[in-house]
């Protein structure tokens, strides 16, 4: 039986669509193998240059606010960016490490940069021009108020025969007597 090639086959044309998705593959699979075959302490074989993540957010709502909050710990203030274009709230940043470590006559340094974005479409309720952020211990937070149409109202159910009901119900009674 012939030997077909496989989409993992580096002899096959860039015509195949899966040609780019098998290189991926590959350079995964070597990665993975030089990291499980690797010493715990050598890390020069895992790459920290521009990673991407993805920060937690919790979102929650009150009577007057959508409240985010954002875990983004090594990220400094000044490398946060916040925008709202129409209802489209973006929050993005770099995260900029450095480690040092001096151990006898060994020295290493090691640096990682990485980059994240988070968008999320708000609703139409709320005050654009008096949204407020909050950076403190790693935890970026966001308030974004409500318009006074988007709170809610407590309705007060009435007894007996008062407000517009009241006025409806009597003049259907007294319609009612009329005609019979």
């Amino acid at each position: 039986m012939p030997n077909l090639p496989s989409i993992f086959d580096s002899s096959i044309t860039s015509s195949n669509p899966f040609r780019a998705v098998a290189k991926m593959q590959r350079q995964m699979d070597r990665l993975f193998d030089r990291m499980l075959s690797a010493d715990v302490n050598d890390m020069d074989l895992i790459p920290t240059e521009g990673f991407i993540f993805s920060p937690a957010c919790d979102v929650n709502e009150t009577e007057t606010h959508y409240l985010m909050s954002f875990d983004v710990p090594g990220v400094k203030k000044e490398d946060i960016k916040i925008d709202l274009r129409g209802h489209t709230l973006t929050v993005s940043g770099e995260k900029k490490e450095e480690f040092e470590q001096k151990n006898g006559s060994v020295y290493k340094t090691e640096r990682s940069s990485g980059s994240f974005l988070r968008s999320f479409e708000l609703p139409e309720d709320i005050k654009a021009g008096q949204i407020e952020a909050l950076y403190e211990n790693g935890v970026l937070r966001v308030a974004i108020p409500k318009t006074e149409a988007s709170k809610t109202e407590q309705i007060k159910i009435g007894e007996g025969k008062s407000g517009l009901w009241g006025k409806l119900l009597t003049h259907k009674k007294e319609e009612t007597k009329t005609q019979h």
